[in-house]
This record gives C-alpha cells, sequence and structure tokens, in this order.
C-alpha cells in the first residue's frame, strides 16, 4: 500500500483513467456517426464495423465526417464518398467507418524509477488523428482497418508511452523531474510520429498533465523550501 501513497495525494491531484479504444457494430450505416460522438461507457469508439446485409438496400445514405470502406464480394473497394445511392445490391457493402475526430488518449505511467531511484508517475495525454491527409486517406484506413485496430493502437501507444518515459527519466534526478516537461514532450512527440505514422496513425501533441512525487518526499522537500525561506529572511 505504501507504494500506492503517491497516488491518493490531495495537494498533488490523482492520474487520470487510462483512456480505453474501442470499436462498436451496427447494422444500420447511417448510425455510425451518431455512435462515434456518443459517450460509451467503456471507452472511445474510433470505428463501426457495419453488419452484412441480409437484402438489398433500396436507398442508402453515405454519412459525411467519417471515413467509410466497402468491400464487393468481400474484396476491399477503397473509399466511398458521401451521398446517397439507390439499388445498393447486397453483394456490396460498407465494411466500416472511421472517426476522423482527433481522439485525446489518457495514458498514465506509474512507479518510473528516476536517476536517484525515486519512484514518480506521469499523467500523459496524447491527442491522435487516423490520416495522414488527403493524398494519403484512403492508403491509411486500410492500413487501421486490416491491420491495427483499436485494441492493438491502445496497446502499442501504452507501451510505448511507458519505455520512452521509463528511459528518459532514468536519465534525470528527481529535483529536476517537474522542470523537464518541455524536453520530455518533444522526445516523445518525436518518437511516437515516428512509430504511428506508417500505421497511418498521425500524433499531434503529447502533453504532461501531471507529475506526482511520492507524498513523503513531496511534504519534506515543501520543509527544506520553508526552512530555506526563513533563513533568508
Amino acid at each position: 500500500m505504501a507504494q500506492q501513497d503517491q497516488l491518493f495525494d490531495n495537494v498533488q491531484g490523482t492520474l487520470r483513467e487510462k483512456t480505453h479504444l474501442i470499436q462498436l457494430y451496427t447494422s444500420d450505416p447511417e448510425e455510425a456517426p451518431r455512435l462515434i460522438s456518443e459517450n460509451h461507457a467503456l471507452g472511445i469508439p474510433i470505428m463501426v464495423i457495419v453488419n452484412e446485409p441480409c437484402c438489398c438496400y433500396l436507398k442508402l445514405n453515405v454519412p459525411n465526417g467519417v471515413f467509410v470502406l466497402e468491400q464487393s464480394w468481400g474484396k476491399d473497394q477503397g473509399l466511398m464518398e458521401p451521398g446517397c445511392r439507390c439499388c445498393y445490391l447486397n453483394y456490396k457493402r460498407i465494411a466500416v467507418m472511421i472517426t476522423k475526430n482527433t481522439i485525446r488518449f489518457k495514458c498514465p505511467v506509474t512507479h518510473v524509477p528516476t536517476k536517484d531511484n525515486v519512484r514518480v508517475s506521469i499523467d500523459i495525454g496524447i491527442n491522435f488523428h487516423i490520416g495522414r491527409g488527403k493524398e494519403f486517406e484512403e492508403e491509411d484506413t486500410k492500413k487501421f482497418f486490416y491491420n491495427f485496430g483499436p485494441n492493438r493502437l491502445e496497446e502499442l501507444l501504452q507501451e510505448e508511452c511507458d519505455e520512452e518515459i521509463r528511459d528518459f527519466l532514468k536519465k534525470i534526478p528527481v529535483k529536476r523531474v517537474r522542470d523537464i516537461k518541455t524536453e520530455l514532450t518533444t522526445a516523445m512527440m518525436n518518437q511516437l510520429q515516428v512509430k504511428f505514422n506508417p500505421y497511418g496513425v498521425v500524433i499531434e501533441q503529447v502533453n504532461i498533465m501531471n507529475v506526482i512525487l511520492p507524498r513523503d518526499l513531496r511534504i519534506a522537500l515543501m520543509h527544506t523550501t520553508n526552512y530555506d525561506v526563513f533563513l533568508q529572511q
């Protein structure tokens, strides 16, 4: 329990819960944008998989605001443009709809050892979206849907954040941990962009929301600072 005391410090605040990335399912393609925009208890939806239709659509509205991948006889046909389709036969189908929104991923990393072997916890926030731009939209959405997906993206984001933070902080003494936020976020941003761009995932921003020291150390540092101020008066 002593190891987790730092997570329950009213002065420093607490770590936010980790974000879970999920996929949803629907039989109605027109419902996908609404499903993606709603809040869900299990996590943030990145894509909606459309169940295979049992019959033809007399009229099919392809919604705006999402990437829509089409299949014909089970083979990929690329992106669909938004708009109305009449007599949409059931050998064709909308396979998936992927959000164009920026996703805010919360990624706390706990009990990270510093150079002087003090365990700290870091609250990280990562903003990202799918697709590197108009030129690469189809390539990136295919990569994400067929080769990656929300679960794998969540796992890799957590692993990479954990690894980058631990590698960085093991060279930093605890007294400097709160002063190196810019250095750390810049280093993480560069590494994450290199590793996730090939999957069609664009890292927009990395933020350090909070740095939590062990409570006993924080209190000791506070008393030391107060004493130094007293001596200077």
